[in-house]
């Protein structure tokens, strides 16, 4: 998938370059591809919310044919070829938005990675006040939004994070090596010290050392925007499917709902603040277009009758 994530990191650089802003070009460009997958959307949640009001139906089949397993399973089909739903359909969205996000994470981090070791090759060059892309609270939109990460990489950071996407000029093996040996010199360690990249306090943890720097590069909002918008988001979804009736399904419901938003946090701690926007905003556009989607058909299915449960 390393040519959709060069295609997306040109479409964000081409925003970027129109807004000035990379947490604006973000922003954008999060609209942009909701825009795109807004019909598909559409169709997924009416499918859903068809699952859920034949989920009586399903719920008797498997009651009356419990002994019988196989006949189950052959009444619940042909249930839904009556009804024209797929269990699957649900998921159809979730197929696409994931490979759309794992793209978005690689081809954010080739951005954040060309911007971070153009920034140092300046160093190196004599710019020891390198001018920062910064986003409301956030220093440096190209480091984790956190109290944990000041606003450059620290000494001797081996960047091993760091990796190309469509063949990057900037991130060639050689300028790598350069960066990363300038990282361990005496001279980054100055200007580091300067722009407040060195430990104030460290707070032993369990099985880590927190690690806070004397200028921090942010306050570690995105991460809890990240885990509380995807907790809503999880849960909304969770409504318009309706509750599963076999309970091991319930079960691996409930945990999915605690652990993507973990999830979600912990890899908004760790990588730009860049991708952490694009994370929380994806979220927050499909809590609001789920709450209008469900208004709306709501409203529609308003005064039709009940459906009968008739086997």
């Amino acid at each position: 998938m390393n040519f959709i994530s060069a295609f997306l990191k040109q479409i964000l650089d081409a925003i970027y370059g129109w807004v000035g802003n990379y947490g604006v070009a973000v922003i954008l460009f999060t609209l942009l591809i909701r825009i795109v997958l807004l019909p598909l959307d559409i169709k997924s949640k009416k499918s859903m919310r068809r699952m859920s009001k034949i989920q009586p139906k399903v719920t008797a089949l498997q009651q009356k044919y419990s002994k019988e397993p196989d006949k189950m399973n052959q009444k619940v089909q042909e249930l839904y070829r009556k009804e024209q739903v797929s269990p699957l359909s649900g998921c159809l969205p979730m197929l696409i938005s994931l490979p759309i996000l794992f793209c978005m994470y690689s081809a954010m981090r080739a951005v954040s990675n060309e911007h971070t070791v153009q920034m140092l090759m300046d160093m190196m060059n004599g710019n020891t006040n390198p001018v920062f892309e910064g986003f409301l609270w956030i220093k440096n939109v190209f480091q984790p939004d956190s109290f944990m990460h000041s606003v450059v990489p620290y000494v001797g950071d081996e960047l091993k994070m760091i990796s190309a996407v469509g063949g990057s000029s900037i991130l060639t093996e050689a300028n790598l090596e350069a960066v990363r040996a300038f990282l361990a010199t005496d001279a980054y360690g100055e200007i580091a010290k300067s722009l407040g990249a060195f430990t104030v306090l460290q707070a032993p943890m369990v099985f880590f050392t927190i690690n806070i720097p004397q200028i921090v590069n942010g306050f570690f909002i995105l991460p809890l925007l990240a885990g509380g918008s995807q907790l809503l988001s999880t849960k909304l979804l969770n409504n318009t499917q309706g509750q599963a009736a076999d309970s091991t399904a319930q079960q691996t419901t409930q945990m999915m709902t605690w652990m993507f938003p973990l999830f979600s946090i912990w890899i908004c701690a760790t990588t730009s603040a860049g991708f952490s926007i694009y994370w929380v905003f994806v979220n927050i556009v499909q809590i609001v277009e789920q709450y209008f989607l469900n208004l709306y058909f709501e409203k529609k299915d308003a005064g039709k009758p009940e459906e009968v449960i008739d086997l």
